[in-house]
């Protein structure tokens, strides 16, 4: 039995992220290099190939701003929902998932973040993990 819960939590901690992750490229779609590739006789200083690469930065901008609106929040709301409920497994695997898409959010855009923003998401999600910590899972040991 301890196998299957554990099969069930590392599951869901492995689908959630990932269903957050193309959840937002089927609205967003994610940069595909073959898309904005010249032709390799193309000099690299050349015009065309500048203009191709600030496109597909661009594009990888806008999805990985989507992904961090995304996958933080709804990271933090899985990893609070997962700590309140009553089946173990499912818990685990919604706490890991909310902290594997946390992750997820943030290593796509950490480069573009101010200090500022930075510091309060990371906050945010510290208060999380505290609190549900503290009220939910060191009250049940006590």
């Amino acid at each position: 039995m301890l196998a299957k819960k554990f099969a069930l939590a590392f599951g869901i901690a492995v689908v959630f992220p990932a269903m957050l992750h193309y959840g937002v490229a089927t609205f967003t779609p994610e940069p595909r290099w073959q898309d904005y590739t010249v032709s390799p006789l193309i000099d690299h200083d050349s015009t065309e190939y500048q203009k191709k690469e600030a496109e597909r930065r661009a594009a990888e901008h806008v999805f990985e701003r989507h992904l961090f609106a995304v996958a933080v929040p709804l990271g933090l709301l899985a990893i609070i929902v997962g700590a309140f409920l009553p089946t173990q497994a499912i818990g685990t695997g919604l706490m890991f998932g909310g902290i594997f898409s946390v992750c997820d959010g943030y290593f796509n855009y950490w480069a573009e973040l101010s200090a500022q923003l930075k510091f309060l998401s990371l906050l945010a999600a510290f208060v999380v993990l505290i609190v549900v910590g503290y009220r939910r899972i060191e009250k049940k040991e006590i």
